[in-house]
């Protein structure tokens, strides 16, 4: 590979990308930064999978199907509720 089709390949990759401002109150940014640090992520890669789960659930929701957490006992279900 050339260094045209690298710069070529790096800027058709950038043109697929779409930049989003998103404004949020400070306790949701607060939640954003904690979760990201915690995971070692960049806010984007936080952002990105907080949306793909969030699709996720929303899809099993539509399809009629029950959210839940269980502890490791299976003592303590809790269904998840989306209003």
């Amino acid at each position: 590979m050339t260094d045209n089709d690298a710069t070529s390949a790096r800027r058709t990759a950038t043109q697929e990308l779409v930049r989003l401002s998103v404004n949020m109150n400070p306790e949701t940014a607060d939640a954003l930064k904690e979760l990201a640090a915690s995971r070692h992520l960049s806010y984007t890669e936080a952002v990105r999978r907080a949306i793909a789960i969030a699709k996720y659930i929303d899809d099993e929701v539509k399809e009629g199907r029950k959210v839940q957490t269980v502890d490791e006992d299976r003592k303590d279900i809790r269904e998840l509720i989306l209003i």
